[in-house]
């Protein structure tokens, strides 16, 4: 693991000078990373970088940098670091980007010290677990002058490679073996992390996995690689670990000048992870409610604009449903990583929100933020509409979610957040 003079945790939303570790080739590499990648994971200032929304854990060289969420206003501190880390590996777990519930919490505290190490240890272990189970097979159709015959002759190959070695047959055959596209994203994936894991354990844990990968080719892998994938019920337990080596191999850049300051980005858009994470608490916390007949949706779209070949859609976050049949009532959820400005939602805000309600039928709806004070709830109503039914009031309340208990990320949110929606029927 990454010793603390190569390890740098920083904030969502501030800014790292070069100075110290971060060192001017650091600062280049990232420049170079972030162009590759259209500009969006960070802005780039004179010297320095301005980091966005964006999360997770960037390793350039030897140097780790964690990116923490943050959305309070407590003074930077190591304990608030600790805090803020915890939170976000928790989210991530909560919400299936990795998978720590395999890791004794001595094994993290002792060789997990840094995001990436938890990263690439839930990597290795759904790597593990599919070797155990062994890696699957398919057949593939292969071309090749074979010293024997083998399959079919394709005879305009044969003639012209061998009129001369009649001994030789020019052939299409297939082989049932592992190397198909899903063992090699695998085996790409296990040779980025051995050559970018600052963690001695874990890369020799990654060499021993790779050594069961050897007949498995090293092709190039890209997006389309992904999204190609023929999933079946015998392949369907790869997803977990292809999700995770996507993330790998798709966000590596390796240094191809001397000096090896590869960089491997794994970042999530906090907004959408704070939106993935809220879901799945409520989701959660549904099935414990089944007698309340609340049920959630996410990211339910709906046509509210065409002309001629155009369309426009919308997609809350989230849509609950309370009862069932006729009498059901139905609420809009958007969530947001911020703090309002001076405690007041945004116009661009309410305005999506209202068009939420009409379009969706829902008389309530909720901005969720994340709570960094005391601040208690607020319940507002929009102005009646002409072309709407008088009896058809729409309101749009803030809603602040206490994100922790303690120091630690709270396991009930989702069940709070019901009885508060239930209470205020």
């Amino acid at each position: 693991m990454p010793s603390m003079n190569n390890l740098i945790q920083i904030f969502e939303h501030t800014r790292l000078p070069v100075g110290g570790a971060f060192t001017q080739d650091h600062f280049k590499r990232l420049v170079h990373y972030n162009e590759r990648h259209n500009n969006r994971f960070f802005a780039v200032g004179l010297n320095r970088i301005h980091f966005r929304n964006y999360v997770g854990v960037i390793q350039v060289g030897k140097l780790t940098i964690e990116i923490l969420p943050k959305a309070d206003k407590a003074p930077d501190s190591p304990s608030q670091k600790q805090k803020w880390q915890g939170a976000l590996i928790e989210m991530l777990r909560q919400s299936g980007f990795i998978r720590v519930a395999s890791m004794s919490d001595a094994r993290l505290r002792l060789r997990s010290s840094s995001l990436l190490d938890i990263y690439f240890e839930s990597f290795l272990a759904e790597v593990d677990d599919l070797v155990h189970h062994g890696l699957v097979r398919k057949y593939r159709q292969t071309c090749g002058n074979l010293p024997t015959l083998k399959g079919r002759i394709l005879f305009q190959q044969h003639l012209a490679k061998n009129i001369v070695h009649r001994e030789r047959f020019y052939t299409a055959h297939v082989f049932y073996d592992r190397n198909n596209p899903f063992n090699q994203i695998l085996r790409v994936a296990l040779d980025v992390l051995v050559r970018v894991s600052p963690n001695p354990h874990l890369v020799a844990f990654a060499r021993n996995l790779a050594i069961l990968f050897e007949d498995v080719d090293v092709v190039e892998i890209t997006e389309r690689t992904f999204t190609r994938l023929p999933y079946t019920r015998n392949t369907e337990r790869y997803r977990r670990a292809l999700q995770l080596a996507r993330l790998i191999i798709l966000n590596y850049s390796p240094d191809v000048c001397s000096g090896r300051e590869d960089v491997l980005a794994i970042l999530f858009d906090m907004n959408l992870l704070f939106e993935r994470f809220v879901y799945v608490q409520l989701k959660r916390a549904e099935a414990k409610q089944a007698l309340r007949q609340i049920s959630f949706k996410a990211q339910v779209s709906r046509c509210f604009w065409s002309a001629d070949s155009m369309q426009k859609s919308i997609r809350p976050d989230i849509i609950a449903q309370i009862g069932t049949g006729p009498s059901h009532e139905r609420i809009v959820m958007d969530t947001k990583w911020k703090i309002p400005s001076n405690g007041k939602p945004g116009d661009a805000d309410l305005q999506q929100m209202y068009t939420y309600n009409v379009q969706f039928g829902a008389r309530r709806s909720f901005l969720l933020y994340p709570r960094v004070d005391t601040k208690a709830d607020v319940r507002g109503g929009f102005s009646k509409s002409e072309a709407l039914s008088p009896s058809f009031d729409l309101n749009c309340g803030m809603a602040f979610l206490d994100l922790f208990d303690g120091d630690k990320l709270r396991r009930d949110l989702g069940k709070h957040f019901i009885d508060r929606l239930l209470s205020s029927s």
